[in-house]
Parts: structure tokens; C-alpha cells; sequence
């Protein structure tokens, strides 16, 4: 597919494909961005939110959703949003390791989940988001407010 997208002249622009590192260039932090994109689907609202730059490389994102009413697990209620995925691309380091020019661990994840939460209370008007959580990065959710409920990492969030 590579091979016949560049005998084209084209790229492609999936977001395997635009990850950060893949290619070797240096980014100026100040070059990254916070862009949003809102669509329907399984009669519930999402939100893909993600850091990139204007090379279009993606250094993270955020997958939200308002769950339809149609939503089949007990915890999630009328009240809730879920963080379907959370991701920030780089070399993997342990929960709180720091790497020199590294994008992990540099705020953009945590700064993902506090737009969720924005998102999700002003536009959604939920009280309650859920993410989907592995085991592993549980502590990561639990440092940042989180608790474990049911299968889900959830934070209860305040009107303010």
C-alpha cells in the first residue's frame, strides 16, 4: 500500500501512519497543537481530540464519547461520558520516568484527559466520566483523580 500511494505522489494520512517519530524530524513544542474533531455515531456524539502539527503528525489523542441511552453497562449512565482510548506516542517509559526530547510523560496525555473532563461537563453535561483503563495504567488514572468502578478508571466531576 506504501509503495503504491508513493508512486502516486500521496501519503497516507491514517493515524498509524502520522505518528510522532516515525520520522526523524525535530518538532518545536510550540508547533504542537490541540485540534478536535466532533462526529455521530452509534447514535451517541464523539470527540477525537489529538496533538498535532503542522506536519499533521499526530503526538497524541484522545477518543471521547456521550454514550446513547442504548448503552448496555450498568455504569454507564445518563450522566456519563467514556474515554474510549488515550494515547500519546513515543518511546514507552515506566509511570513517571522522564526522557530527554521525549514525548511521553511531558503533560500531553494529562492535558487530554482534562479536556475530556471540560468536554464532557460543559458540553455533555455529564457528572461522571469513565475510561477504559488496562490493568497497567491504572495507577497513571489514579494519580490524576481517577478510581476503579467496575471494569472502568471513573472521576465524578464537579460543577463548577
Amino acid at each position: 500500500v506504501q509503495q503504491n500511494l508513493s508512486k502516486q505522489g500521496i501519503s497516507c494520512k491514517c493515524i498509524r501512519c502520522r505518528e510522532a517519530g516515525l520520522s526523524n524530524r525535530k518538532t518545536n513544542e510550540q508547533d504542537i497543537k490541540l485540534n478536535r474533531i466532533n462526529y455521530d455515531s452509534s447514535s451517541g456524539k464523539e470527540v477525537f481530540l489529538s496533538y498535532e502539527d503542522s506536519n499533521e503528525s499526530i503526538y497524541g489523542f484522545l477518543r471521547l464519547r456521550k454514550p446513547s441511552k442504548l448503552a448496555h453497562r450498568k455504569e454507564i449512565g445518563d450522566n456519563s461520558c467514556i474515554v474510549r482510548e488515550l494515547h500519546v506516542y513515543g518511546k514507552s517509559l515506566k509511570l513517571g520516568e522522564k526522557g530527554e526530547n521525549e514525548i511521553q510523560h511531558s503533560g500531553l496525555g494529562k492535558n487530554l484527559m482534562k479536556e475530556a473532563e471540560k468536554i464532557s461537563k460543559e458540553e455533555f453535561d455529564a457528572t461522571k466520566l469513565l475510561v477504559i483503563s488496562a490493568v497497567g495504567t491504572r495507577e497513571y488514572y489514579q494519580k490524576i483523580g481517577y478510581s476503579l468502578y467496575g471494569p472502568y478508571m471513573t472521576k465524578l466531576l464537579n460543577k463548577e
